[in-house]
């Protein structure tokens, strides 16, 4: 007489299933992490795209583009102009684009406001490991006709130097960004005092409380929120970001994703295009200069109700401080020399 064949029993079922859990919770991470370094080296790639297109304009122009575009006499007012972004269409290959673009114009404006009235996300522009994925963005007032509804996003946002001034052309010392808003003051080789391997040119800025910008360089004003990638109802971003902040990777109640500070969705820092055409991670960890009690410069310009002057440390001189060498040299720490072509100061370790 045959025996029956012997089934598993349910001991041997927990433990089989035991082992499979087991086998998934250690093979997860590693798959986790092989995706983001994916990601990542797709960013990076994104980033020396930029980098080429910025020396083919600079081989065309013999200089790098302005930070923005305000075209006809009188100038076309700061939330409405073109950045550095639509200038090297070009050299992305979109031709097309560029070509139906009037730069004596703003982007509110027809025949531009038709053109890219919803417009898809603009190739090279944005990071994998964006969590927003800003593929378009709502603009603030986009109820008012004159305005559009939304505009392709980026992840990515030009240098404008080490601290809030816009490149005051009275102050060398201040006028330090890759992308100037003076016409007076263009960046090209040769002002690359650092030298072009020391300075910085585009960085990742995904970690804001603010909508990730246009990449065509809208720079609209929006409400402040605490909740992290909020744009609903509110607006594009600014074109250009300064190094008076740190770098975030993290959201903080209040501004640690501030406006105007560099950040990314990868593990401790964010990925950064330097003049030169290299792409390198920075820490957000980096040298960052401090007050005497120990604040970043954000924290100590917060405190005494002045974020936005000239002078993070306190504000009570003004433009004053940045006239003064030895002040000015003070306040650079490494994350704030990178971002500036001609500070002079040595950069060391990064």
């Amino acid at each position: 007489m045959k025996k029956g064949r012997r089934g598993f029993t349910l001991i041997e079922l927990l433990v089989v299933i035991a082992i499979i859990a087991i086998l998934i919770a250690l093979l997860l991470p590693a798959v986790q992490q092989a995706r983001e370094a994916a990601r990542r080296s797709q960013c990076k790639n994104n980033l020396k795209q930029i980098g080429i297109a910025l020396h083919n304009y600079h081989d065309t122009h013999s200089v790098f583009p302005p930070g923005q575009i305000r075209g006809r006499t009188g100038g076309i007012e700061y939330g409405n102009a073109a950045s550095w972004g639509a200038m090297i269409l070009p050299y992305m290959d979109q031709g097309p684009l560029y070509n139906q673009l009037d730069f004596n114009r703003g982007l509110f404006e027809d025949p531009n406001k038709t053109v890219i009235r919803g417009l898809s996300a603009i190739p090279f522009t944005i990071c994998p490991s964006d969590s927003d994925r800003p593929g378009t963005r709502a603009v603030h007032g986009s109820t008012t006709p004159n305005y559009m509804s939304s505009m392709p996003g980026t992840s990515y946002f030009g240098n404008a130097g080490a601290f809030n001034n816009w490149s005051d052309s009275t102050n060398p010392r201040l006028s330090g960004g890759f992308f100037t808003t003076d016409p007076a003051l263009p960046s090209d080789m040769s002002r690359l005092k650092d030298g072009s391997s020391n300075t910085i040119a585009v960085g990742e800025a995904s970690a804001r409380i603010w909508s990730g910008g246009s990449w065509l360089g809208l720079q609209q004003n929006t409400q402040t929120t605490s909740a992290p990638g909020s744009d609903t109802a509110c607006c594009q971003d600014w074109f250009n970001n300064f190094a008076m902040y740190p770098i975030t990777n993290k959201f903080v109640s209040g501004m640690e994703r501030a406006s105007l500070r560099y950040g990314s969705d990868h593990d401790g820092g964010a990925q950064f295009l330097f003049a030169d055409g290299s792409v390198r991670f920075i820490s957000e960890n980096i040298n960052h200069i401090l007050d005497q009690t120990g604040n970043t410069t954000y924290n100590a310009a917060q405190g005494a109700g002045c974020l936005w002057s000239n002078d993070p440390l306190g504000c009570a001189d003004g433009a004053g401080a940045f006239r003064d060498k030895a002040r000015l040299d003070a306040l650079m720490g490494i994350w704030q020399r990178l971002n500036h072509k001609g500070d002079g100061l040595v950069v060391g370790e990064f």
